[in-house]
């Protein structure tokens, strides 16, 4: 064989030639979600900022209510259905944060404020 083809990327080169978006465990969906809905947000909201389909979102939001970390709240003018992070989804997000942190991860979170600080 060819030194030609056994070449190796480092990396450094597979990480800037990944797609932008990586893979995520079920950890790291469930805290995309719960941050999403800090304030309350539509299922399709939900959908489209966490990038999941309307049967895998719906089957998270099932987990999630039942688990305690997320409620339904419907809002006053209407039967709109709205999903909102509870005290103890907000407890979860912080233990996510510490752990990224101790890994020397960066959260979703700080990602998005570093990238406002240095823009």
């Amino acid at each position: 064989m060819s030194a030609a083809f056994t070449t190796e990327t480092s990396p450094i080169e597979k990480e800037k030639s990944s797609p932008r978006f990586k893979n995520r465990n079920r950890i790291e969906i469930v805290a995309n979600i719960l941050d999403i809905a800090r304030n309350g947000a539509l299922k399709t909201h939900l959908m489209y900022k966490a990038n999941l389909s309307y049967m895998v979102v719906t089957q998270y939001l099932s987990f999630l209510v039942r688990s305690g970390l997320i409620e339904e709240v419907f809002s006053e003018d209407g039967p709109t259905k709205m999903y909102k992070t509870t005290a103890k989804g907000f407890q979860y997000m912080q233990v996510y944060d510490s752990l990224q942190s101790i890994a020397g991860l960066d959260s979703q979170k700080s990602l998005r404020q570093s990238s406002t600080i240095f823009a």
